[in-house]
């Protein structure tokens, strides 16, 4: 075996230009693969983390405007729902716990120096950011059920409301002339889902929210629950408020309860799809690469017909000559591997370190990529050695001998 390897290990040797094209053509397809597929893989994961937000348990309610005559009251009213009456749904049993919204778009927001900035405000408790799933940048701080209680006037506003306004952590904005001290600010980030303009809202306390606008809450947050579904907690939702503002419960514009969730999953589904196709694409790539190998073996059996040849007049088995000859592309694709996984690392790194835009990810090269290219990347080079090195083998000496050389 040993005396096969160093034969072989000639033979390539004495055929630099023709093995290292093989090579190279091998490196290019596994780079192909795996960077395409570790861009996916970040894509997929920024994205995702977003419509986690969408296929959380936990339910939004809008208030809408009937559409049915109920019990000798008229349609077309508009449903306005109070937050007493609201949070009298923290006694249902189908219910965990709530956060009441309220907004204001009108809103004028400006800095210390009276520059308008383009805001609006929402009134909060401290359940909102951790449901919307806000990452807040080092040194912040979420509304605590203190500054509900006080009526504090502090704020979270948005990245990039505070990159507009110079907002910094400890400063200060004012909203309608009122001085607000900034206790937080979202991280920013140009990925995944967007909703409501996020990155351009000022966060209050819902009791300092009241305490400037008498509105009625936008919205109602509802987390079920344990083991209460989606679907239940919708109906349970419609009974208990159909009841408290008197409208039919069949009505579905009373309210407004969205699933989110099959969307998100539909979603979900097509950017996995985006995910394999930019792996199919690098897998062609590679395909290529396999060809160019077998095409090389196939011109090296061409050229060493009359060695071919000698070799079974003296005694050698079509056994051995195909041996030495997949032994030949094995060591080609195993070369070219090995360099195609470290130029594939240092190629993430290298994108992670210069930085690519946010809505991409961080490229990740996951340990199933990695197997599936190195599976492909197997039978592929099986494919390309053994056809080549089966015609070497089925070589009959005569003829062989007499092919020129």
């Amino acid at each position: 075996m040993s005396a096969m390897l160093q034969q072989t290990l000639q033979t390539l040797l004495a055929h630099r230009l023709r093995s290292s094209l093989a090579v190279i053509a091998i490196v290019w397809g596994i780079v192909s693969v795996l960077v395409l597929v570790a861009l996916g893989e970040g894509f997929y994961q920024v994205n995702t983390k977003s419509f986690s937000i969408l296929m959380s348990d936990t339910q939004s309610v809008y208030q809408g405007m009937t559409s049915k005559p109920w019990q000798g009251l008229p349609a077309r009213r508009a449903i306005k729902i109070s937050e007493t009456e609201m949070r009298q749904l923290e006694h249902q049993s189908a219910v965990k716990k709530l956060s009441v919204i309220y907004e204001n778009w009108e809103a004028t927001v400006t800095d210390m120096h009276g520059r308008s900035l383009p805001g609006y405000v929402r009134g909060v408790d401290g359940h909102f950011v951790t449901w919307r799933k806000f990452k807040l940048i080092k040194g912040s701080r979420n509304i605590t059920p203190s500054d509900i209680i006080n009526h504090n006037r502090v704020v979270v506003v948005g990245w990039q409301l505070a990159n507009i306004g110079g907002l910094s952590l400890g400063g200060q904005v004012k909203v309608n002339g009122i001085p607000f001290t900034v206790i937080g600010i979202t991280e920013q980030s140009e990925g995944g889902v967007r909703m409501d303009n996020d990155e351009q809202q000022v966060m209050m306390p819902s009791p300092t929210f009241t305490d400037l606008w008498q509105k009625t809450p936008s919205m109602l947050l509802v987390e079920p629950a344990e083991g209460i579904a989606g679907v239940a907690l919708r109906k349970s939702l419609i009974s208990f408020f159909a009841k408290q503002q008197h409208f039919d419960p069949t009505d579905n514009r009373a309210l407004y309860l969205p699933d989110f969730s099959r969307e998100a999953k539909f979603f979900m589904t097509l950017l996995r799809g985006i995910q394999l196709f930019l792996g199919a694409s690098g897998a062609m790539t590679l395909a290529v690469g396999a060809l160019g190998v077998a095409n090389i073996m196939f011109l090296s059996v061409t050229e060493r017909t009359r060695e071919i040849g000698i070799r079974l007049a003296i005694g050698a088995t079509p056994t051995s000559i195909l041996l030495q000859f997949i032994t030949e592309g094995g060591l080609l694709v195993i070369a070219g591997t090995a360099i195609g996984l470290m130029l594939s690392y240092g190629t993430v790194a290298l994108m992670t370190a210069v930085g690519i835009p946010d809505w991409l990810g961080i490229p990740q090269i996951t340990l199933s990529a990695v197997v599936m290219t190195l599976g492909v990347t197997g039978i592929l080079a099986l494919i390309a050695a053994f056809f080549p090195a089966k015609r070497a083998s089925m070589l009959t000496p005569v003829i062989a001998l007499s092919a020129r050389a």
